[in-house]
């Protein structure tokens, strides 16, 4: 699919994970352009004009449901074939490159469905290509933004085109990040009694946190994503040896499940009893769960089967996605995506066949959604 390797070939780094990045605003200059010589309203949208955002519109005649197509341009870092995109390999079967399967193959495979749909449809195929999904996900937050300010209704549904290997994902799970900061009294190692250990308070800590841990794998399990976890994802604290360390900070993360209440409460009762100086929360995320009831799941479910040939896989996936950001502002979503591997490894691809069958599958979900 040439396409895909046009996508694959613009070196699209996120700059907030890897010093010196190229970052995502030469991708997304060419989807803009690609889509705007098609036909689409386009226009670049971010705060920074660097590391655009990519928001493109085909209107529909009036009175259908508007459907969203959302993706991400910016991949990790990495060396192996293709990193640099311009390196990768030709294969007849494969596209191979930094950023083919997550997700350079979906944004091909949506661009090329999306302008390929009926020029009668009613209502109207929105794209969101966003930056830094990656990272901190500020653009699928500025596109939703935006199109909150056009002042029409919100997508009535949306998927969402990260690689499940064609299967369908109903759900996923939130994330949650704290700094825990344990302050102490420094003393000489010789004299650990003038001084407070403020390690040996975290420790405290860690042990608060199997509990947390250990209760959570009780609860009733989720029936596609399981339980929800806590772990201790960084610890740093002392200054050296013979120094009772008077400061230790934890990085904790909190795996959780679709419609659990905000877990910092839970967190600070917990530790209440290590004596932390603060708990900050670094950043929540909401988890996912479509109906599988709601039109955008029985179109897409339906559009699986029929170009799958085979029943449909239903799947809950452990990662985060922007699906959690288009959720949260009321707009049902599923995610389907191509075949492929190596997703954040030095050597990526995807499956051209899975890109094919892809694109027959949203230019399926297109007409059944966005129709009278």
């Amino acid at each position: 699919m040439s396409l895909a390797r046009r996508l694959v070939g613009i070196d699209a780094v996120n700059p907030s994970l890897v010093a010196g990045g190229a970052g995502e605003q030469e991708l997304a200059e060419f989807v803009a352009e690609w889509l705007g010589t098609r036909g689409f309203e386009v226009r670049l949208v971010g705060a920074d004009p660097a590391r655009s955002s990519v928001l493109a519109r085909r209107r529909g005649t009036g009175g259908g449901r508007t459907l969203l197509l959302a993706g991400h341009l910016d991949t990790v870092g990495g060396d192996g074939a293709g990193a640099d995109g311009a390196s990768a390999p030709s294969a007849d079967d494969r596209v191979v490159g930094r950023g083919a399967y997550d997700m350079a193959g979906g944004l091909a495979a949506a661009m090329i469905a999306a302008a390929e749909a009926p020029h009668d449809l009613a209502g109207d195929v929105v794209l969101a290509f966003a930056a830094d999904e990656e990272f901190g996900s500020v653009g699928m937050e500025e596109l939703l933004a935006a199109l909150d300010a056009e002042g029409a209704a919100l997508p009535d549904g949306a998927v969402v085109l990260e690689p499940t290997d064609l299967e369908v994902t109903l759900a996923h799970r939130g994330f949650a990040w704290y700094r825990v900061e344990y302050e102490g009294v420094a003393a000489h190692g010789s004299q650990p009694e003038l001084g407070v250990d403020a390690i040996d308070r975290a420790l405290d800590g860690l042990v608060a946190l199997r509990a947390i841990a250990a209760e959570l794998r009780a609860r009733p399990r989720h029936p596609l994503l399981g339980n929800g976890s806590v772990r201790v994802a960084t610890i740093e604290g002392g200054t050296d040896a013979a120094t009772v360390a008077d400061r230790c900070t934890l990085v904790v993360e909190r795996r959780t499940l679709p419609g659990e209440t905000d877990p910092g409460p839970e967190l600070e009762r917990a530790l209440a009893a290590s004596r932390p100086a603060r708990i900050e929360e670094l950043v929540t995320r909401p988890g996912m769960e479509a109906d599988p009831a709601s039109p955008i799941a029985r179109a897409v479910l339906a559009a699986v089967e029929r170009e799958g040939g085979a029943p449909v896989v239903h799947r809950g996936d452990p990662w985060w996605t922007d699906a959690g950001l288009i959720a949260e502002a009321g707009i049902p979503v599923v995610l389907v995506g191509a075949a492929g591997g190596g997703a954040h490894a030095d050597e990526e691809w995807v499956s051209i066949a899975s890109l094919r069958t892809l694109v027959a599958i949203i230019e399926d979900v297109i007409p059944d959604f966005c129709g009278d």
